[in-house]
């Protein structure tokens, strides 16, 4: 019996088919595995607006370690720290923000840098409220974005943060004031209310702080210093609800 006689040529045709759909396959699965920068910093964009802010950090993660020299790394850096901040990772999101100051200062987005890394630092003091070290970095984030970038759209934004921050630490130094008053330390008191008269004035709770730091002297028996005070709040804040006490005072000290 014969055996059935195949051309040469049509076999060698045909694994030159197969080859060439196998090398498709295998450049299509290649393609797959190796987004480029751009397809990554999208896939992020994507996930960032359907709040999937891990899967987005990750994405702009992989830029950053795939294609370390490619044009996208700017914007997967800045687009980390942002994603960051929406996720309050705050330390993390000003970590990046400072790395991106830091490689790129003079980019079109780095007063955004500036800004939100002292909101990263102002919203890392809402976590930690009796502990003010975050607030002052933040009041210096914002008085150097300030300072730096007069003509940006953050600017007065960063203006206002400013002055919430001045109000939060005239306000913790108020509160600890009015804790040494109560417990009987008037020259604590004295020291910590005149601090914050000085470094932080115009505070709507200014009358009330001079009121105390009269009534500390006046409890300290310096009485020419209680005096002093009491007539300061008289003439300063005429419509003060501390007068009537001020006054009572101030007629005892005749006597």
């Amino acid at each position: 019996m014969r055996r059935p006689c195949f051309p040469f040529n049509s076999i060698l045709n045909t694994l030159l088919i197969v080859s060439i759909f196998l090398l498709a396959g295998c450049a299509s699965l290649d393609k797959k595995k190796n987004p480029s920068p751009g397809e990554l910093i999208a896939q992020g964009r994507q996930q960032v607006k359907i709040n999937s802010y891990g899967s987005a950090k990750k994405l702009f993660q992989q830029v950053l370690e795939d294609y370390p020299d490619s044009k996208e790394r700017v914007q997967a850096l800045i687009f980390l720290a942002n994603t960051n901040y929406l996720d309050r990772e705050f330390e993390e999101a000003k970590f990046h923000y400072q790395k991106f100051i830091e490689l790129y200062p003079a980019n079109r987005f780095v007063d955004r840098a500036y800004y939100y890394k002292a909101m990263s630092d102002f919203k890392t003091r809402e976590i930690a409220t009796r502990d003010q070290t975050n607030t002052i970095a933040a009041l210096e984030g914002f008085e150097d974005t300030i300072k730096r970038f007069p003509k940006s759209s953050y600017y007065p934004k960063a203006v206002k943060k400013r002055q919430e921050c001045l109000n939060i630490l005239a306000t913790s130094e108020f509160e600890i004031g009015k804790f040494y008053y109560r417990t009987g330390a008037y020259q604590s008191a004295i020291s910590r209310l005149k601090n914050m008269r000085e470094t932080y004035p115009d505070q709507s709770f200014a009358d009330e702080a001079i009121f105390i730091i009269a009534e500390s002297y006046f409890e300290e028996e310096n009485y020419s210093e209680a005096k002093r005070n009491y007539l300061e709040l008289l003439k300063n804040y005429p419509k003060s609800e501390f007068l009537i006490e001020a006054r009572l005072r101030l007629i005892a000290l005749r006597k």
